[in-house]
């Protein structure tokens, strides 16, 4: 008997009378169930808090130092652009190396590279320049982590329940992404009380210190989960033939995926961008300092994490297109909103609608990727797939602060948000011409 792949791909049915927690242990929170995705789920909170904590401190950092709203987007392309050029390379090694070892000495070395950048920033030699090359070192280390990560998921959970962990690894990202920079915040706030008791020192350099050095200790949760997963055959498999083309191969033959993919490259350059305009948008329009933009970057984050749970809950093969379009739509008022807010409460709902929107689009288009492709080349696609992430939010993040050097920072949002207002056509096309209906070879049964 086959299952029809156009029905929710859910694991057992919700009794009628289930309450509330049970949806959420049945339903939302069902992947957690399997001992190797809960030690991995658990140890990535912990990573990524410590991850976003630190993203948001450099942000400040390197504004507060320059004043220039171009220096937090080369940032992140220094962050995020070594993914582009070596993102085959990391999807190849996903595919020949244990995924679990190759994680591993990834997450090391990113441990490494903080706590360097951390003794650099308290010791007052990291300049603007340096801090750049220590983006560009971090990126370097992604770009073979990323790829990796993300073929790793499928090796942890049973194929029904996909959907569902990849949903959740998005809502444990951007949980973080909303507690990080929350934490940043008060880290900030203690380090503004505490620079009276430290003669010569400066806020916004204890406050950046502090956030490297949690995400530094964050490391070692990553590490302790990943040597207690227990990999099964499906976890130590052998060295893949074939080339890096593969994944290119494939999604030529699957038309429909690769215009998905083309669709995630253009959302990165129209929505991505208002994140790192951000630190601009604070000072500028709502007048307001690095406490106030660490709450923006958790209302983003917060909206995020909405989206995320709405996914894992109701996430499923036949809502796919719906969810795109959705999300593409929501992204779209997000950035309206935040063009016409001037105060501080307006701005926060407008970033969460721009955070919720995003990764509801996000979240769905790499779950749809992850069921969809075969097991031979999963590694090599999702290398694409985070190519194409990092080949469009460069291109986005340097576009938007180039023009915040001349133009106010509403028009460009208004800007963005058309750009995101015509990605919400393509995804509503994308629906019809049968996103719904593409080939699931994760979800099929016999």
């Amino acid at each position: 008997m086959h299952s029809d792949s156009r029905l929710p791909i859910f694991a057992p049915p919700l009794a009628p009378r289930r309450g509330l927690l049970g949806t959420l242990r049945h339903t939302t929170f069902r992947s957690l169930r399997h001992r190797n995705y809960r030690l991995y789920f658990f140890g990535q909170i912990v990573s990524f808090t410590g991850s976003w904590m630190q993203s948001a401190a450099l942000m400040w950092l390197v504004y507060d130092a320059t004043r220039n709203p171009l220096w937090p987007p080369l940032m992140l392309v220094g962050q995020v652009g070594p993914t582009l050029l070596f993102g085959p390379l990391g999807g190849a090694l996903a595919a020949r190396l244990p995924k679990r070892r190759l994680i591993f000495f990834t997450q090391l070395a990113f441990l490494v590279s903080t706590t360097v950048l951390a003794i650099l920033i308290a010791s007052d030699l990291a300049t603007p320049l340096l801090l750049l090359a220590g983006a560009v070192a971090n990126g370097l280390i992604q770009a073979i982590d990323l790829p990796a990560r993300l073929a790793f998921v499928p090796d942890l959970v049973p194929r029904d329940d996909l959907i569902n962990a990849v949903s959740l690894n998005s809502m444990l990202f951007n949980s973080a992404r909303a507690v990080g920079p929350a934490l940043a915040g008060l880290l900030f706030l203690l380090a503004d009380a505490a620079v009276p008791l430290l003669p010569g020192s400066r806020a916004v350099t204890l406050g950046a210190v502090w956030c490297f050095g949690f995400n530094a200790v964050s490391y070692l949760a990553v590490l302790a989960a990943l040597r207690r997963i227990d990999c099964p055959e499906t976890c130590r498999e052998k060295a893949a033939a074939g080339s890096g083309w593969d994944g290119v191969r494939y999604l030529i033959r699957n038309p429909t995926l690769g215009m998905l993919l083309v669709l995630t490259g253009a959302m990165c350059v129209y929505a991505w961008p208002a994140l790192t305009l951000f630190p601009a948008y604070t000072d500028t329009v709502l007048h307001r300092a690095e406490k106030e933009y660490s709450v923006l970057v958790s209302a983003l984050g917060a909206g995020a994490l909405v989206a995320a749970l709405v996914n894992a809950t109701f996430g499923s093969v036949a809502r796919r297109g719906t969810f795109l379009t959705a999300g593409t739509g929501f992204a779209c008022l997000g950035l309206l909103g935040l063009a016409v807010a001037d105060t501080l409460p307006l701005a926060f709902l407008a970033a969460a609608g721009l955070g919720f929107g995003l990764i509801l689009f996000l979240s769905t288009g790499q779950s749809t990727l992850q069921l969809s492709v075969p097991d031979d080349v999963r590694g090599r696609v999702m290398a694409l797939w985070a190519m194409t992430l990092s080949a469009g939010a460069p291109v986005g993040h340097l576009l938007a602060g180039l023009a915040a050097r001349s133009y106010p920072i509403p028009d460009i949002l208004l800007v963005l948000a058309a750009g995101v207002g015509a990605c919400t056509v393509a995804a509503a096309a994308l629906a019809r011409a049968g996103l719904s209906s593409s080939p699931s070879p994760l979800g099929e049964r016999g």
